[in-house]
């Protein structure tokens, strides 16, 4: 194997057969039980956080309703965009009777539970890219929309006011 980053052609053979452990008490500059340590807290840690994402999961899909578009919700945010057949978000709501605002809020709420925080579940077909989500939050906040989203509003109200 070549290393783009050595001097050499050769591989480094310590590199080959250095266990987790070697490789963290070298990088943490500690001793072999220390570095035992802090691997074992390490993955203790994400078991412990693996544990919660299931339960949360496994809570939202058991409470209330729509059981359908939160399942699709979930598929979606995992990235199976496609399962069954489906080719997006409208084409699955229009199949199981809801709208397609409520999957697309099932996704991003399955993706804030699934990514805790670290941006892993980002951009796939059916979702817009998390960077977009923060643009359209400050494109809401803008004075011009909010007058609109006003007018629209009173106009909505006008109108279903009408006998």
């Amino acid at each position: 194997m070549l290393y783009e980053s050595t001097g050499s052609y050769t591989p480094d053979m310590a590199a080959e057969i250095d266990t987790p452990v070697e490789i963290a008490a070298d990088f943490y500059g500690v001793s072999l039980k220390v570095a035992a340590c802090i691997i074992r807290d390490i993955e203790g840690a994400s078991r412990r956080r693996q544990a919660e994402t299931l339960g949360k999961v496994i809570a939202s899909l058991i409470s209330g309703s729509n059981l359908q578009a939160k399942v699709h919700g979930l598929a979606i945010a995992f990235g199976l965009d496609e399962l069954n057949g489906f080719h997006s978000q409208s084409e699955i709501s229009e199949t199981i009777g809801c709208s397609r605002a409520l999957i697309s809020h099932y996704v991003v709420s399955y993706r804030d539970v699934l990514d805790g925080g670290v941006g892993a579940f980002d951009s796939t077909k059916f979702r817009k890219h998390n960077d977009t989500r923060k643009v359209f939050a400050e494109k809401a906040k803008d004075p011009v929309i909010q007058a609109k989203n006003k007018i629209l509003a009173l106009q909505l109200q006008a109108k279903n006011n009408k006998p």
